[in-house]
């Protein structure tokens, strides 16, 4: 089942009916869903041409190219045909160009960093090409890749081959927790949110789910055991990612053990500070991990969390809980973590939900407010001395300014924390006009409603309105 990417869909087919040469990136972590969403773009395409790289020899990928070219849609294993194998890229791709002179073609190569690793001179071959032929030429040439550095520094950027070739350029997300909750076909919002809080939005990861069993089931059976694909995909993607993934591993263990700066990372692994923040932006490159600043507080306060829901759950119950995991008592410590810690564990990840809804609801011009930076905040309170947070803070263009609250407990929540937001919101420029909004997981006590009624800047937003 294709689910979302509806914006991606667009910024392809409006790129294809302009019928002139287009040569578009698309890149985004592995499992996210580049490939799926490139077959659905083209499924209803003709001459199409798929190829997906090896990580092998230039040989062996000259003769899978050669049969995808042959095959057309179809990408035939090149040692069982008998088509002929072109003698070099350059044949190859010299003659998709001269396809395309007269009519609409597609070519997609997929890896496209394999084929480059195989082959170092396919871009320098590309680039010739492109410039010799794209005024008068109809390819639709998408070049898909998961290494993010690579596609990045090679192909996108300045000292590429490629550099200002591009016509387009996709890079692709996680789902957020709406479209996440379509894949698992759409479940109440409380296991929506709590399955979310456990994979992300990544497909594949979602896809491994169950949301007809209940969040402890998918613990036990789908998150813990050794021989469960999430088990082990946040150290096999490393694996793949990075060199020497031992230090890796440890800072992003502090990091889901409440590290959040270099020195204390530093401090908790004995990894020298900047080795871990060199650790820490490769990790922010792989959208494993993110810096964190505060919206309107001082920029240099700066925090780091982990992105991906996985590698948070994996590096904060899998590896605390290995030996007993490895003895076979996944059911055991899925039980312990879903009745102690889960809802501790989701905290975190409704704020982040409840941003993704404001920007939803920006987008569909429901705020009446342009989003120029959404986030969090956090300082001292200069009276108290303290230090406060607001969950949610997104400023607007014209000055606009939204704060809010996110409460994920199973208590209804009180007037107390509209108090609460409001003075918080007396700490910033601009928060005695600020929108104040109150999200709930289990909804709002009767005197936090009325209150909410003499004021027009206060709004209510029960989860479960979230996904109406």
């Amino acid at each position: 089942m294709f689910v979302g990417r509806g914006r991606e869909l667009e910024v392809l087919n409006k790129a294809y009916a302009s019928g002139t040469f287009q040569m578009i990136p698309i890149y985004g972590r592995r499992r996210v869903g580049k490939t799926s969403l490139i077959h659905e773009f083209v499924k209803d395409k003709d001459n199409v041409y798929f190829f997906t790289a090896q990580r092998t020899t230039a040989r062996e990928n000259l003769e899978s190219f050669s049969a995808a070219l042959a095959m057309g849609r179809e990408l035939a294993d090149a040692a069982a045909t008998a088509f002929p194998v072109y003698r070099s890229f350059a044949d190859a791709l010299t003659e998709v160009f001269s396809w395309a002179r007269d009519r609409r073609i597609t070519l997609v190569i997929d890896e496209y960093p394999y084929l480059a690793e195989s082959y170092p001179g396919i871009s320098s071959l590309l680039q010739t090409l492109i410039d010799q032929n794209r005024h008068d030429s109809q390819l639709f040439l998408i070049l898909c890749g998961s290494s993010m550095s690579f596609m990045e520094e090679q192909v996108l950027g300045e000292k590429s081959p490629l550099y200002g070739r591009r016509t387009k350029q996709i890079k692709l997300d996680p789902f957020d927790v709406f479209d996440a909750a379509s894949l698992l076909g759409k479940p109440d919002a409380i296991k929506a949110v709590e399955l979310y809080s456990l994979v992300g939005g990544v497909p594949l990861y979602l896809e491994q789910l169950d949301s007809r069993k209940t969040v402890l089931w998918n613990v036990a059976e789908c998150l813990l055991p050794p021989d469960a694909l999430l088990s082990n995909e946040p150290e096999n993607f490393l694996l793949q990612e990075v060199r020497s993934p031992a230090g890796y591993n440890a800072v992003i263990e502090s990091l889901a053990n409440g590290c959040v700066t270099p020195q204390e990372i530093a401090n908790r692994t004995g990894i020298a500070p900047a080795l871990v923040s060199q650790n820490l932006d490769r990790l922010s490159r792989l959208s494993v991990v993110r810096k964190k600043i505060p919206v309107l507080g001082k920029k240099r306060k700066v925090k780091y969390e982990i992105a991906d829901n996985l590698f948070r759950f994996h590096y904060r119950f899998a590896v605390k809980y290995l030996t007993a995991i490895g003895a076979g008592m996944s059911a055991m410590v899925a039980g312990k973590i879903v009745s102690e810690e889960l809802s501790t564990f989701v905290g975190p990840v409704f704020e982040e939900v409840c941003r993704q809804w404001l920007l939803r609801r920006a987008a569909s011009g429901s705020l009446e407010m342009i989003p120029v930076e959404i986030g969090s905040w956090w300082g001292a309170n200069p009276s108290t001395r303290k230090q406060e947070e607001i969950d949610v803070v997104m400023c607007g263009d014209g000055g606009k300014l939204l704060l809010g609250e996110c409460k994920w407990n199973n208590a209804a929540v009180d007037a107390s924390v509209l108090g609460k937001l409001r003075r918080r919101a007396a700490l910033l420029d601009g928060g005695e006009e600020a929108e104040l909004y109150l999200f709930a997981k289990s909804g709002f006590e009767q005197e936090c409603i009325e209150r909410s009624r003499e004021d027009r800047r206060v709004h209510l937003v029960a989860l479960e309105d979230m996904f109406a």
